[in-house]
């Protein structure tokens, strides 16, 4: 307390308190003003994607029925907003063969067995429900290998690798990994088949929760581990700048 203070009057105004302005760096006020750097703009990493694509010997371009897609406009769950897919990968549409051969074959067996005259005793209602449900059980089952070719990816980001395994109409499963955890990307092709229409598997082992990520039966698995690659470099490089 105090030694010698003075007493304020009931009703009279506090006295204005003085203020002193704080000196100001120029410093300060310039990197408020400062504009966005080249680092910092929107299409930065767009024009570093650019580059590697361009590096990889690659261009925006949608080939072998969807299964390669460079560049696609696509957003898939729960991607980032300055996030950009760079890669869009399927099974090679080739790998759909086995299935249609085997629904071509079920398609033509209820005329078989009517030729054959295995019917001929059985009342035509009866024939004719028969087959609708022969015919529906079969167009499920082309529906639904249809859905697992056409909706499971993999993705290539300028972030990250998404596997997105299309299981049935209520589950599937999405794996994340980031590309500065990525240690060793392989890729596995052989056979007369795989050789022929140019798809394998590419195998990611890295070092997130889950350990390898893969993509099976891509076309062109050697590009697309070259993407893989120049993109993690350049992700690093941005870690280490600390951007």
């Amino acid at each position: 307390m105090p030694d010698v203070y003075t007493a304020r009057k009931t009703g009279e105004p506090e006295p204005p308190i003085p203020t002193v302005p704080l000196p100001v760096r120029e410093e300060a006020i310039g990197k408020v003003l400062e504009p966005l750097s080249e680092e910092r703009s929107p299409d930065y990493w767009r024009k570093i994607t650019d580059r590697v694509l361009r590096e990889a010997g690659e261009s925006p371009r949608r080939v072998v029925y969807g299964a390669y897609h460079v560049r696609p406009r696509e957003r898939f769950i729960m991607q980032q907003q300055d996030e950009e897919i760079v890669l869009l990968l399927r099974a090679h549409p080739i790998t759909n063969a086995g299935w249609m051969v085997m629904v071509l074959v079920m398609l033509i067996i209820p005329s078989l067995l009517s030729v054959i005259g295995i019917f001929g005793g059985v009342d035509w209602r009866f024939v004719f429900m028969g087959k609708m449900a022969w015919y529906l059980v079969i167009t499920a089952v082309a529906f639904e290998k249809f859905l697992y070719w056409y909706y499971t990816l993999f993705l290539v980001t300028n972030e990250r690798l998404v596997d997105i395994d299309f299981n049935n109409l209520l589950q599937r499963v999405m794996t994340y990994a980031n590309l500065n955890h990525i240690e060793e990307p392989t890729m596995m092709t052989g056979g007369f088949i795989r050789s022929l229409f140019q798809y394998g598997d590419v195998h990611i082992t890295t070092a997130s929760e889950a350990p390898t990520i893969e993509a099976l039966a891509v076309p062109w698995p050697h590009k697309v581990i070259d993407i893989i690659s120049r993109l993690s470099e350049e992700l690093e490089k941005r870690r280490e700048r600390g951007e």
